[in-house]
């Protein structure tokens, strides 16, 4: 009877155990974790605001200089503030990088050719304007905005500057070139400099007799003067300009002209008609070509008011063309020629850009083909960069096979 007892005791509590369990509160159903909020500030940068939704920068800054003759506009901390009107905490290398973030691909810094011609820099434009607090006429202080070009004058005058000021972006991101940038101090440059991250899209010396710009004090804020520098890209772009011909004499063989073959006469024609921009040529000629005949180019080149740079022309003959493609996926391919004794492919446009100094290397000439579904944008930048390097471009389209 005793064990009936507890059976029927354990039976219910087993039977009760059920709607114990049944009475406890459900697990709450997960959370749907809420979505990452977009970035559109980025702060990580010393004295530097990426502000992506803006598309610009903002650079911390300060007046260093409010009046003198100047070779830069802003140079960064402890490097050239005594010809700068404005100094920042910045370097060079990070505004580089901080108007990368913006989408803008590098330009191309002011070069000497062969015949020594200078290409001056290009790139993608960008607005360059400076806040900074003042006494207002009440007495209250005001925040003013001024694009930076108004606080330059031409130098040696009491005048404003008449028109404004255009800036490029440089920006090399070669490691080399940013440690250069970064030792220089170069942010936005007056004065043409390899290492500026902005420069003017002409030449403009840096011999002091002749420098372009000096400090405006009518407009400049007293030295100590706490600044706001912001970049904005213009969403346009200077284009390199070609400065310079190639001619060359093969014995027994047509000139060529960029790698094309003409008549003396189809020579005088187009050299003509050339635009003042183009200052210089360089007239390569075989040791063995008739002197006679080397004389009566350089004449035709020099009547169309270019300065002429002779030299021997090396080899046994003239060199192929390297052979450069452009694929539908973006990719570019370099392919062995006589001038590149190797084979180089499936490089990414970046990758091309920051080989390129060294693949075209003695090259003059380059046959660009870009196959069928490839990006015109693309083959548009591999051409300013070939052309940038001072080679000769021809371009060709192949053929769709979808259409055959």
């Amino acid at each position: 009877m005793r064990w009936f007892s507890l059976a029927l005791v354990t039976v219910v509590l087993a039977a009760g155990a059920s709607p114990l369990t049944a009475s406890e509160p459900a697990e709450p159903p997960a959370a749907t974790p809420a979505p990452a909020p977009e970035v559109t500030v980025i702060k990580t940068l010393p004295g530097i605001v990426v502000d992506l939704k803006a598309k610009e920068v903002r650079l911390d800054g300060v007046v260093c200089l409010q009046k003198g003759a100047l070779e830069l506009l802003i140079c960064s901390k402890g490097t050239r503030e005594h010809e700068s009107v404005i100094v920042v905490a910045a370097k060079p290398s990070h505004v580089t990088f901080a108007l990368a973030l913006l989408g803008l691909g590098h330009g191309q810094p002011g070069y000497r050719t062969e015949g020594g011609a200078f290409s001056p820099p290009a790139g993608a434009t960008v607005d360059v304007l400076v806040r900074f607090s003042r006494q207002a006429a009440d007495g209250k202080a005001e925040t003013v905005e001024v694009p930076a070009w108004k606080l330059l004058r031409p130098s040696g005058s009491q005048s404003d500057l008449e028109q404004p000021l255009q800036w490029v972006y440089v920006g090399l991101a070669g490691k080399e070139d940013l440690v250069a940038s970064d030792r220089e101090g170069t942010v936005v440059c007056l004065s043409n400099f390899a290492e500026a991250v902005l420069d003017v899209p002409f030449a403009s010396t840096d011999v002091n007799a002749d420098l372009l710009c000096e400090a405006n004090p009518r407009i400049v804020p007293l030295v100590g003067t706490s600044v706001e520098v912001v970049l904005r890209p213009t969403g346009q772009a200077v284009a390199p300009k070609k400065v310079e011909i190639v001619v060359v004499l093969r014995k027994g063989q047509p000139v060529l002209l960029d790698g094309k073959a003409v008549t003396l006469e189809e020579l005088r024609k187009l050299t003509g008609a050339m635009p003042a921009s183009i200052q210089s040529a360089v007239l390569k000629a075989d040791a063995d070509e008739a002197f006679g005949r080397v004389m009566e180019v350089k004449a035709v080149l020099e009547d169309s008011l270019m300065r002429v740079r002779l030299m021997v022309a090396g080899g046994p003959g003239p060199a192929a063309p390297l052979a450069i493609s452009l694929t539908a996926d973006g990719k570019v391919w370099v392919v062995s020629g006589v001038v590149c004794k190797w084979y180089h492919g499936d490089l990414t446009l970046e990758e091309f850009r920051a080989k390129a100094p060294e693949l075209l290397k003695g090259v003059t000439q380059v046959h660009l083909t870009a196959e069928a579904g490839a990006s015109a944008k693309a083959a548009e930048e591999v051409m300013t960069l070939v052309r940038g390097l001072g080679c000769s471009v021809e371009m060709t389209h192949a053929a769709d096979p979808s259409k055959n």
